[in-house]
């Protein structure tokens, strides 16, 4: 039980679930787990049936071979397959975003009522910094991305640069993230993400222009890795609202969960008011 949520199981996903109504699917980033969104969740499980899957290899999940963006569109789709779901708004953190994305891309016969991206990457041209470039460097790369994300004092690090308010989400909190195989599979993810930015988020920057549905933004105004110029063009790129939020990093769902429960509220209030019934993502190549 997490913030009023049940967790259950199936396959070899693990997620959160609670709440009648219209469905709300959310997406974790790296580091994370449930856990990023269950305060967010739990807060709307009073209105909407709220699903929170654990990405595999993170939290509770079973590693998959296929960790990338493809494999955890894969395995998000079965799950929605096995309850039956497949018409519902996307809510995504970080990872969860391109993660999303894909699962729209490779599966157009899911019904979209609405979208929220949170502090995410869907550019080819993100700004990499200079030690970082050598992702794609046999052995190197794996031992500058090792160091940096692949153990607790490297994420320990990360946690106290992109997080503004640790006030709200202290690291005894945050580590609940990090069981062995998450580790493992944020380091992978990282590293593999920045090997080749054109390769991976080519596909997705190039569908952005087809996600005609309902599009929150939302941002922390001191996130490091994405800053808020990424932010507004995320938003330019998807004809969504943005929002800003002040004093607050990169991992704004723990940061500011009750301000994000009421913003997705009001958004999804806004586009049932508006008659907005949901479409299918239909990319054009």
């Amino acid at each position: 039980m997490s913030h009023g949520l049940r967790r259950e199981r199936t396959g070899g996903t693990s997620y959160l679930t609670g709440g009648e109504g219209p469905t709300l699917v959310f997406l974790h980033g790296i580091p994370g787990s449930a856990l990023t969104w269950a305060p967010v969740a739990g807060r709307l499980a009073d209105a909407y049936h709220v699903v929170v899957p654990d990405l595999r290899g993170f939290g509770q999940s079973e590693p998959a071979d296929d960790y990338y963006l493809e494999g955890q569109a894969q395995a998000v789709r079965d799950l929605l397959d096995t309850l039956d779901i497949d018409s519902f708004s996307l809510v995504t953190h970080d990872f969860g975003g391109p993660v999303g994305l894909t699962m729209l891309r490779l599966f157009p016969d899911l019904e979209m009522r609405g979208l929220v991206v949170s502090d995410t990457n869907l550019f080819t041209d993100t700004y990499v910094p200079p030690p970082l470039r050598v992702a794609g460097v046999p052995v190197l790369g794996r031992l500058v991305f090792t160091a940096m994300v692949g153990n607790r004092l490297g994420l320990r690090l990360l946690h106290r640069a992109a997080t503004k308010r640790r006030d709200t989400v202290p690291w005894s909190a945050f580590q609940r993230h990090l069981t062995p195989s998450g580790i493992t599979t944020t380091r992978r993810i990282f590293q593999r993400s920045l090997a080749d930015l054109e390769g991976n988020y080519g596909p997705i920057e190039r569908s952005l222009p087809e996600v005609a549905v309902p599009t929150l933004v939302l941002w922390g105004d001191s996130d490091p890795f994405f800053g808020v110029d990424v932010g507004e063009r995320t938003a330019a790129a998807l004809d969504g609202m943005l929002t800003v939020y002040e004093r607050t990093g990169h991992f704004v769902p723990e940061e500011r969960p009750a301000a994000v429960a009421a913003a997705i509220r009001e958004f999804c209030e806004q586009a049932a008011a508006d008659g907005y019934q949901g479409s299918s993502f239909s990319p054009s190549t």
